[in-house]
């Protein structure tokens, strides 16, 4: 009796010791606390266990159902999440329409200068959003005054403006064709498929996975113009070529916990210029190799991301409209390749995030504009999912002078890919009991709301 109450003291006492360590690490305030409370409890029981027979038998049952407990999130019936097996897909019901690009708030800030034929045009469609519309583009757009929760803090806001200026480079360049006369390399897809990822892994991408290209993803009419290119506006959109590379980059977990502050969206930018270097680059080596390819990234996207991303496997649909990966949580830019080359596909996952997110609702407590719902799904333009009020969140960027990053900040997805962490999402992927239960212990550990971080030294921006 007594080893197995020093065996599982000693086990529990590890665990706890390494969680706090790791919340040291990540600059939570609440954590290491809560880890040193029960760490202390843990350390006086063996003294308790040594010299006091007659508590063995309590901690005894104590330790054992420590035990069961943890048997019982895995041994209880956990049924897979079918839906999300399918891809977006499965959450598509009756009267879906491709999205236009053109009723993008990007678009319509960015490519549709008032007094042009364009903007009449539009606004003849739309006239109930031309005045919204009109008072954000007098607060800068959807970003409104760069930094200015931060006073314009020079430093960081030349840096979002430094990485912003990168991706127009690369848009030139979105479309790779085979030079005349060239014939297509023969190689099978599944060795291809293996050539790809890895090349876009060296090039800088953090996940990487490959999809048969739903059409429905697809915009339907071109609505961002960066060159000038005028007559593209409102010109219908071709279907995407059929298979498509998408891949992630990591949002530093630091820079990211300092949302709604500057540091956050200068990662936002950083990734943005990644992607458009790694997408570009891979559509120029599917056109060494004899094909087709299109990148798409934040100044060329001829498709929606995030059902790109979920029917590659990458991971789900979250309560706040972001993808939610297996490793990096929310704290990923998504970006696609698409091409003519036949590649070996992936599936679509299920990690759990639809039961989590039904339970969790830190991010639609911490949303600073409240534009998370914190209800139940509603079908929008035939897709059954969480409907984040997009006016009142842009309303919020544009007040803060940055894309906010709060909710991906405050996903217990966000944390990083550790020890402990991995664990939760281990049990998370394997347990329906876990993904309702864990939401609570979450709020226990960390706090519900929000609390932005100290941002690292050389991104302060109270200096």
């Amino acid at each position: 009796m007594l080893s197995f109450i020093l065996m599982v003291d000693f086990i529990l006492l590890t665990i706890c010791l390494v969680f706090i360590f790791e919340s040291i690490r990540e600059r939570e305030p609440r954590a290491p606390w809560v880890g040193a409370a029960a760490a202390a409890g843990l350390v006086s029981s063996i003294p308790i266990t040594i010299w006091i027979p007659a508590l063995r038998w309590p901690l005894l049952v104590l330790f054992a159902l420590s035990v069961m407990f943890a048997a019982f999130l895995l041994i209880a019936p956990s049924q897979p999440n079918r839906r999300a097996l399918q891809g977006a897909d499965g959450y598509l019901v009756d009267g879906f329409v491709r999205h236009d690009e053109r009723d993008i708030v990007f678009a319509r800030n960015r490519a549709l200068p008032p007094g042009s034929d364009v903007y009449r045009r539009y606004y003849e469609m739309y006239p109930e959003r031309e005045a919204k519309d009109a008072e954000r583009r007098k607060k800068g757009g959807p970003i409104g005054r760069p930094g200015a929760i931060d006073g314009g803090h020079r430093p960081n806001v030349a840096m979002i403006a430094a990485n912003f200026d990168m991706p127009p480079v690369f848009s030139a360049h979105a479309r790779a064709a085979p030079s005349a006369g060239s014939q297509p390399a023969e190689v099978t897809p599944e060795r291809a498929s293996t050539i790809v990822k890895n090349y876009a892994r060296h090039l800088g991408a953090d996940i990487v996975g490959i999809c048969r290209v739903n059409p429905d993803w697809a915009y339907s009419h071109r609505g961002e113009i960066f060159f000038e290119n005028w007559e593209d506006w409102g010109r219908q959109l071709p279907d995407p070529l059929p298979f498509a590379v998408v891949i992630g980059t990591e949002m530093d977990h630091a820079n990211v916990s300092t949302g709604p502050h500057t540091p956050a969206v200068m990662e936002s930018s950083v990734n943005y210029a990644k992607g458009a270097f790694i997408t570009t680059t891979l559509a120029r080596w599917f056109a060494h190799m004899g094909f087709n390819a299109v990148a798409h990234h934040s100044r060329h996207y001829d498709l929606n991301m995030v059902p790109l991303a979920i029917d590659a496997g990458l991971g789900e649909l979250g309560r706040f409209g972001y993808l939610i990966s297996d490793k990096l949580g929310p704290r990923v830019r998504l970006f696609a390749v698409t091409c003519d080359m036949p590649l070996a596909t992936d599936y679509p996952v299920d990690l759990g995030v639809e039961k989590f997110c039904e339970k969790c609702m830190k991010c639609a407590d911490s949303c600073p504009s409240r534009s998370i719902p914190h209800g139940e799904k509603t079908v929008v333009n035939g897709v059954e999912k969480w409907k984040l009020n997009e006016e009142t969140c842009f309303d919020y960027w544009a007040k803060v002078g940055t894309d906010c990053s709060v909710c991906m900040g405050v996903c217990p997805y966000s944390r990083p890919n550790r020890s402990v962490h991995r664990m939760v999402r281990w049990f998370l992927k394997r347990s329906s009991p876990a993904r309702k239960l864990f939401p609570h212990i979450d709020n226990f550990i960390y706090g519900k709301r929000w609390k932005p971080r100290q941002a690292p030294d050389w991104l302060d921006y109270r200096k």
